[in-house]
């Protein structure tokens, strides 16, 4: 199902991003690594390299940062790669801060909204027109708890996971009845993640689940089955 297909996958360095990569490597797709650090995006390269006989493809990228003209060489690296593109994993996000809103550093606020709502408008602009030329193109969205009912002290976390919603929302409605695109909005719960750890430091990471266990759920997203269906909006159950 998954054999030669390309898909974008943001903060694929680390976390759930990095076993996605590895796990839809492991089944043929080409995956293109997104993220900020060097280091860890060569080390998630070299492993796919070294069992797989996929085509990864490295593009470092500070989210914070990201710019229309950054947008667009993104895009424009993957149509020099594979002309081609099959889905879209919205996964790299900040926690910022946890503090009162009246606390909240404007700075930071800014980083947060950037990161995790700005880039994700900006590589959609980009990218949509060669994932519209996919047979079946999917974009998928990580959404949170805190996306459904806002909760003290998290802040421009929530706020960028509740925009980010209503994002994957309108997205929907638009390309409902002019493309084949499927979008999906995932909440992947409780998982095993620096960032959980740092949500929730007094938490044991052993009853945590592992990334591992949310491919099933990202697999069905591609699959001939989803294309049928009217939810929109998922959460992981085990």
């Amino acid at each position: 199902m998954m054999e030669g297909k390309t898909i974008l996958i943001t903060g694929a360095n680390r976390g759930i991003g990095k076993s996605l990569a590895k796990n839809f490597s492991n089944i043929g797709a080409n995956i293109i690594l997104l993220g900020k650090n060097e280091d860890s995006l060569n080390e998630v390269y070299d492993e796919i390299i070294s069992c797989t006989k996929t085509k990864p493809l490295i593009i470092e990228s500070d989210l914070n940062l990201l710019d229309l003209d950054g947008a667009h060489q993104i895009k424009k690296a993957i149509v020099n790669q594979y002309g081609v593109l099959d889905g879209l994993i919205y996964n790299a996000a900040k926690l910022g801060k946890m503090t009162s809103i009246e606390d909240y550093e404007d700075g930071l606020w800014k980083e947060i909204i950037n990161t995790n709502l700005n880039s994700s408008f900006l590589i959609y602009k980009e990218l949509i027109p060669i994932l519209k030329a996919a047979p079946s193109g999917r974009i998928i969205f990580t959404s949170s708890g805190v996306a459904e009912v806002g909760k003290a002290y998290w802040g421009a976390y929530s706020v960028s996971k509740f925009a980010v919603k209503g994002l994957a929302e309108i997205i929907r409605d638009e390309l409902d009845s002019t493309s084949n695109i499927k979008v999906f909005n995932y909440d992947p719960g409780a998982t095993k993640t620096s960032m959980r750890a740092s949500a929730y430091p007094g938490e044991d990471p052993n009853n945590l689940k592992d990334p591992d266990k949310l491919f099933g759920d990202y697999l069905w997203f591609f699959s001939e089955e989803s294309q049928n269906s009217t939810q929109h909006y998922f959460k992981y159950n085990s």
